[in-house]
C-alpha cells in the first residue's frame, strides 16, 4: 500500500479520535450538564443497549431504503436533464430557468406540499430526497456537457460519429468528473435531508429515532441517531470515491493532481 495513502489513514484515525477525546473530556468536565451531553462512553452504551433488542438496525435498514431509492432516483434524473439541457441551448432556455428557480427552495418548506400530494406513504419520504439529490447532480451535468473541449467534439464529427456516438462517446465521458462531483455532493444532501423526510410520519428510521427521542427527552438516544447518521455518511461517501477510484483509475489521477 502506498506510504502516503498509509499516512493519511493514520492522520485521519488521529483526527478521529482526537475529536471523540475532546468530547469526553467535555462531558465529564462539569461544563455542561451531562443530561444535555452525555459522553461518547453513554452513547455507545444507549446505542448498544438499541441494538440488543433489533430496533437500531431497523431503523438503520429503513433509512437505507428510502436513501437509496430516492438518491438512485434524483440522481439518475438529473444525469439526463443534465445532458439534455446542455445539448440543446433550446431546452435550456425553455427549462433552465424553471430549474433554477426551483434549486432554490429549500426541501423543508417542500414537507407540507409532499404530505398532501403523497400522504405518509413512502413516496412522500423518497421523493424529498429525490428533490434534494437532483439539483447538484443536475447543475454540475450541464456545466460538464457544456464544458466540454469544442475540438473533441469536432473530432468525432470530422470522423463520422452520428449525434448518439458523439454523446455517447465523446461527450459524457468528457463530462464524467463534474458528473461524480455532483453525485458526491448529492449523496451528502440524500443524508442531510434524510432526517427531514422521515418526519414526514415515519414509523422506522433514524430521524424517527431521533425525533421520538427528542420527545422522550432521550439525549443519549438522540446522539445514537446522529453518530449513527455521520458514520453511515461516511462510510457511503468512503464506498462511493473507492468504487470510482476503481472502476475509473483516472479519476484518483484528477483528484490528488497526479
Amino acid at each position: 500500500m502506498d506510504t502516503k495513502r498509509v499516512r493519511s489513514a493514520v492522520i485521519s484515525v488521529l483526527g478521529i479520535g482526537g475529536f471523540f477525546l475532546l468530547w469526553h473530556l467535555i462531558a465529564v468536565s462539569g461544563l455542561v450538564d451531562r443530561v444535555m451531553l452525555p459522553s461518547p462512553a453513554e452513547v455507545f452504551w444507549s446505542a448498544l443497549a438499541i441494538a440488543r433488542t433489533g430496533e437500531l438496525q431497523d431503523h438503520i435498514r429503513a433509512s437505507i431504503f428510502r436513501m437509496a431509492l430516492g438518491y438512485a432516483a434524483g440522481s439518475s434524473l438529473g444525469i439526463l436533464m443534465g445532458v439534455l439541457l446542455g445539448r440543446s441551448t433550446f431546452l435550456e432556455s425553455l427549462v433552465g430557468p424553471i430549474l433554477q428557480m426551483a434549486r432554490a427552495i429549500p426541501p423543508l418548506a417542500l414537507v407540507p406540499l409532499i404530505i398532501f400530494w403523497f400522504g405518509v406513504n413512502e413516496g412522500a419520504k423518497i421523493s424529498l430526497i429525490g428533490w434534494a439529490t437532483f439539483f447538484p447532480v443536475w447543475i454540475n451535468t450541464l456545466l460538464g456537457v457544456k464544458g466540454v473541449n469544442p475540438l473533441f467534439i469536432r473530432a468525432g464529427q470530422s470522423l463520422g460519429a452520428r449525434r448518439a456516438t458523439l454523446l455517447l462517446k465523446v461527450v459524457i465521458p468528457a463530462a464524467l468528473a463534474p458528473i461524480f462531483s455532483g453525485m458526491r455532493v448529492a449523496l451528502s444532501m440524500s443524508f442531510t435531508v434524510l432526517v427531514a423526510a422521515e418526519l414526514a410520519g415515519a414509523l422506522a428510521g433514524l430521524g424517527y429515532l431521533i425525533q421520538m427521542s427528542a420527545l422522550s427527552f432521550r439525549v443519549d438516544t438522540i446522539f445514537v441517531g446522529i453518530v449513527v447518521l455521520a458514520i453511515l455518511g461516511f462510510i457511503a461517501d468512503t464506498l462511493f470515491m473507492q468504487l470510482l477510484y476503481r472502476l475509473f483509475p483516472w479519476y484518483r489521477s484528477e483528484q490528488t493532481g497526479k
